[in-house]
């Protein structure tokens, strides 16, 4: 879907992305708690990528918000309305998504306090909890889960839809947010401006979005903690995901003299949502952990040396962390607003001429443009 909407095969683009959320819709916003319970425990008992990928609540936005942007391109505004307002919702359905998962890895936590060895055991687990600590100090991560940029994108679609109200509205939700940013706070003075006057013509305005870079993705790391089974002490090979971050492309970006300023950071985007769901996904390693290690060794006393080395090469087979990702979302997404004379010259820091063209100046118009790297980089222009 991704390489079609660069290709301008939007069409063909929403027929892929549509695929991927019913399968969300479906197999995951209204999956039964008693398939939820079936799927943990597949991923307890042998890993976690034997079951459909869910996709992170931020790519499942990012659906939508891509959807949206097709049909706009499709000059089919009326669907596009309905897949940025699905964008919103599932955006404000972020903190009930989070707490039942968040519960979940609670109970589980005070199950283990039953044991006789959980505080001996509580030790060993904050070994890998110091191993994630080192990570999170190259993310900002908070505690509220929001994407600026779907915002954005649906206060844009709203203008060009003349429904200037809702626009301003959207945006001024960014705007809170980022009181000190200069920049969005003119943005967001034209647009409440625009709201008050909806009857008058006005001056038109190019807006501008611009997706950088390549965002993070997961690597496995392994790590062997000792842990208490019974009256034995257990080693346990833990497989668990780690993030790592890739570049960016030109970073720093301008359209007709006008900076760019930054409004998300998917990097910081994915830690939170990573950072939120942390505790559930190293208590299902250590659990699944506890029982390959517990039947490794009850094959071994009751069974021998065959059966027991071919029960350590099966458990050694399903010891995988689930790193799947969606790969070709941007690193970040900064945002302009110029007036629109007839023509617009995008430029990278160093002034290099990155696109430019003429644009009918008797309409608004978004630019939409991504830049996965400096070789790579591809606009498209919505005007209305």
């Amino acid at each position: 879907a991704s390489i079609a909407r660069v290709c301008q095969e939007f069409a063909v683009g929403n027929e892929v992305l549509d695929i991927a959320e019913e399968k969300c819709k479906y197999d995951v916003d209204l999956e039964s708690a008693g398939n939820k319970i079936a799927r943990n425990l597949v991923g307890i008992l042998l890993n976690d990528t034997f079951s459909d990928y869910d996709g992170n609540l931020y790519e499942r936005i990012m659906v939508n918000l891509y959807k949206g942007l097709n049909f706009m391109s499709l000059n089919d505004f009326e669907n596009a309305r309905v897949e940025f307002n699905r964008a919103l919702i599932r955006q404000d359905m972020a903190k009930e998504y989070f707490a039942p998962q968040i519960q979940a890895a609670k109970e589980k936590l005070e199950k283990q306090k039953s044991d006789p060895n959980y505080k001996k055991n509580l030790k060993n687990t904050k070994l890998v909890y110091d191993e994630y600590s080192r990570l999170f100090k190259e993310f900002k991560t908070s505690e509220n889960f929001i994407n600026p940029y779907a915002t954005y994108a649906a206060s844009v679609f709203f203008y060009l839809d003349k429904d200037y109200k809702n626009s301003a509205d959207k945006f001024r939700e960014i705007a809170i947010a980022n009181p000190k940013n200069k920049a969005i706070s003119a943005i967001n003075q034209r647009l409440q401006t625009r709201a008050k006057n909806v009857k008058s013509k006005g001056k038109k305005y190019i807006f501008f979005a611009y997706e950088d870079g390549l965002g993070t993705i997961k690597n496995e790391f392994a790590m062997n903690i000792p842990y208490i089974i019974s009256d034995g002490v257990a080693t346990l090979s833990l497989s668990l995901p780690m993030l790592k971050k890739r570049d960016f492309s030109y970073k720093d970006i301008s359209i007709n003299g006008v900076k760019a300023t930054q409004i998300s950071n998917f990097d910081n985007i994915f830690a939170t949502e990573f950072k939120i769901e942390l505790p559930w996904i190293i208590t299902k390693s250590i659990l699944s952990g506890a029982i390959k290690s517990t039947t490794s060794a009850v094959v071994a006393d009751k069974f021998g040396g065959m059966a027991s080395l071919a029960t350590t090469f099966l458990l050694l087979a399903t010891n995988k962390a689930d790193i799947r990702v969606w790969q070709t979302l941007p690193k970040i997404a900064s945002i302009a607003m110029v007036e629109n004379k007839g023509s617009y010259t995008i430029k990278d820091s160093s002034g290099k001429i990155i696109a430019s063209d003429k644009i009918d100046k008797s309409k608004d118009a978004l630019i939409w443009l991504r830049s996965s790297n400096k070789d790579m980089v591809k606009s498209i222009i919505i005007q209305r």
